[in-house]
């Protein structure tokens, strides 16, 4: 929890969209990279996976759409939907934001011995992939009663722990 809280602090959001140099605001830069990672992402599937409200997932989309980095679209065939897609200089400041993103990192871990980098990705590949087949199960039981009790309880199943 210590190194999601450190990396997530606001001096270190303000340092990494600064060294970006692209005029995204730490408030955008999330929804910028999510719309990048998944392509044309419904509205409200943005705010869910960013864990916004609907209406403050509008008001950012707006800002982004304005500064020429989303655009916003609803498809003919369901007029209730609005696809959210980077455009080709939102693509150039994800790209960016993620080689700040590397270089940051890689400061941080320049005390580390080979060894040890080595040794942490491995140790935090397992963690994504634990943590992504959790997320599944979570969804898959989110999708079979309509609601998420894995959230509550912690478990998958929704025991109580």
């Amino acid at each position: 929890m210590r190194l999601a809280a450190s990396w997530t602090a606001p001096q270190v959001l303000r340092t990494y969209v600064d060294r970006a140099d692209s005029g995204v605001q730490p408030g955008q830069h999330q929804t910028l990279r999510m719309v990048g990672a998944a392509g044309p992402i419904r509205l409200g599937d943005l705010a869910a996976s960013t864990a916004m409200t609907p209406s403050n997932a509008s008001k950012i989309v707006a800002e982004l759409v304005d500064a020429g980095l989303v655009t916003r679209t609803v498809p003919r065939s369901d007029r209730r939907v609005t696809l959210i897609e980077l455009t080709p200089s939102g693509r150039r400041v994800v790209e960016r934001l993620d080689q700040v993103g590397r270089e940051m990192l890689e400061e941080r871990l320049s005390d580390f011995s080979p060894e040890e980098v080595d040794a942490l990705a491995g140790l935090l590949a397992r963690l994504a992939d634990a943590t992504t087949g959790w997320l599944r199960t979570l969804e898959a039981v989110s999708d079979s009663s309509g609601s998420a009790p894995g959230y509550r309880s912690g478990r998958a199943d929704g025991s109580a722990a």
